[in-house]
């Protein structure tokens, strides 16, 4: 049996220790953890040993955790890396995911999180292991597999030396499979697929299969794998059709090819199981009068999504973010488009106003992952639910820490006055504007304006009137519409208690 190896580098002994007892007692019979002090120490062990899963401090003597990264990639070592990082240095976590690494963690150290990290990058590396045809020389079975399902094949050294150690020819009869992955657990994702692969062998096996060599991992939130046969297909197909069975008596979605495939047939196959699995995501109820909308469309809208949520207006974002998930119910982009949409949109958020930088940060892992809503919502009605509750937390987090708060709210809440002043406000529509109690809020905006929000409210609309009025010659009744009064009576007796006078007396 193969071992897993992970190394933790910190300069910190406490924190070193701590993390190497976690680790080792999270993953038991499943890795060797061991550590070191510095990225020097580190790059040495890195040269003599096999090392699969690197975590890393940024900030230590001697080399740094930039350093080790950059030494890791000169010297062609193949192994995962996460780094450590207090929220300060930031920008030297985009030097290290520019350097290589897989993946950052703010400290404190977030063990669940970092347990999550750790079986996800372990699931990778299990994937990109030779497989069991009986070769030590490492063969990356991920890169191989991924080169399979392009649209055009490229035969680059590593696939023809595969190739040509497992007698294949591009008429080898090949079945290809896919599951789709749905489970937000990297633990129990890591479980699964170690099981479906036990599945796939004891199968081919029980049924006396002959097979060249298998190739497996996952690709578009799907664990695929590939048998190569050896000898009549049909008997495989039929083998595989029981062992679909099992799968979807577990409640998994999956799709095998339904006869066999060449290897210049992979990538058509591939599409058409990625598509079925796409058919129930576009959920949302179509629009009674269809649009014909454009791929800038959806672009645009999550530039204003972006504008709304720097200036943290969760109303203006819940508006366009309905607009762009139906803009992609209507026109139905793969859903690998759609995540990265809004991935890039999260990203271009960050670069614009940083303070959301650790609050997003400190959600990974937890029910408000945002990042990890988008790459698992299985249908757009859910990831629209999803998301919008998340952001609204998100955003809720952020002014929570504003050294400004109350100016922040005030203003906010004066522009949401401002921005509805014709339409029917209420205490409970502002409250839940600036995230407050209602009546904490009543107190919290009398106290810093000088006003109740409805004389607030009041004034703010007779001054729209009075502009009306110098400015038109509409009718009362009309004027008293257009600035939020359905009664003429009621707003002449507030023009008149604002102003001295009645709109008529004003107006001459």
């Amino acid at each position: 049996m193969i071992s897993n190896y992970i190394l933790i580098v910190d300069d910190d002994p406490n924190i070193r220790e701590g993390i190497t007892r976690e680790v080792e007692k999270e993953f038991e019979n499943k890795a060797v953890v061991l550590n070191c002090k510095n990225g020097l120490v580190a790059a040495d062990l890195l040269k003599c040993n096999t090392v699969d899963i690197v975590v890393t401090d940024i900030k230590m003597p001697y080399m740094n955790g930039i350093e080790l990264l950059e030494f890791i990639r000169e010297n062609n070592i193949s192994c995962k890396s996460v780094v450590l990082s207090s929220y300060d240095d930031f920008n030297l976590v985009r030097d290290a995911m520019r350097a290589g690494a897989s993946d950052y963690l703010l400290k404190p150290v977030d063990f669940p999180a970092l347990h999550h990290i750790l079986y996800k990058l372990l699931t990778e590396v299990i994937m990109e292991r030779s497989n069991a045809f009986g070769s030590n020389a490492p063969v990356n079975m991920q890169k191989l597999m991924e080169s399979y399902l392009k649209e055009h094949v490229v035969r680059d050294a590593d696939l023809l030396a595969f190739e040509e150690k497992n007698m294949l020819r591009q008429d080898s009869p090949c079945i290809l499979g896919c599951v789709k992955m749905e489970y937000p657990s990297s633990e129990r994702l890591f479980k699964l697929q170690e099981q479906i692969r036990e599945d796939l062998y004891n199968c081919l096996n029980k049924n006396h299969i002959r097979y060249k060599t298998i190739l497996s991992g996952e690709v578009a939130s799907c664990f695929v794998f590939m048998v190569f046969v050896d000898g009549m297909p049909f008997h495989c197909l039929n083998a595989l059709t029981h062992f679909k069975d099992i799968l979807v008596d577990n409640e998994l979605k999956i799709c095998i090819s339904e006869e066999h495939l060449i290897l210049g047939e992979m990538f058509p196959a591939f599409c058409e199981c990625i598509s079925m699995f796409e058919q129930g995501y576009y959920d949302l109820p179509l629009t009674d009068v269809p649009v014909l909308y454009k791929d800038d469309d959806m672009e645009s809208v999550l530039v204003s999504i972006t504008e709304a949520l720097n200036l943290y207006d969760m109303k203006d974002t819940w508006r366009h973010l309905v607009h762009f998930f139906d803009i992609c119910n209507t026109m139905k982009p793969s859903v690998k488009k759609v995540h990265k949409l809004l991935n890039d949109m999260l990203y271009e958020l960050l670069r614009k106003n940083a303070r959301y930088i650790e609050p997003l940060s400190r959600l990974k892992f937890t029910e408000h992952d945002i990042f990890h809503q988008i790459e698992t919502a299985p249908s757009l009605s859910i990831l629209e639910r999803e998301l919008f509750e998340s952001l609204n937390h998100l955003v809720e987090t952020v002014i929570a820490g504003l050294p400004d708060k109350d100016d922040h709210i005030i203003e906010k809440a004066k522009r949401y006055i401002e921005d509805n002043y014709n339409d029917y406000i209420t205490l409970d529509d502002i409250a839940a504007h600036v995230y407050l109690n209602k009546s904490y809020f009543s107190t919290f905006f009398k106290n810093k304006v000088g006003l109740t929000y409805r004389e607030y409210l009041q004034n703010y609309r007779i001054q729209k009137a009075v502009e009306l009025i110098r400015n038109s010659d509409r009718k009362v009744y009309e004027i008293a519409q257009a600035v939020g009064y359905n009664d003429s009576a009621h707003f002449i007796r507030a023009f008149k208690k604002v102003t001295g006078k009645n709109p008529g007396a004003f107006r001459s």
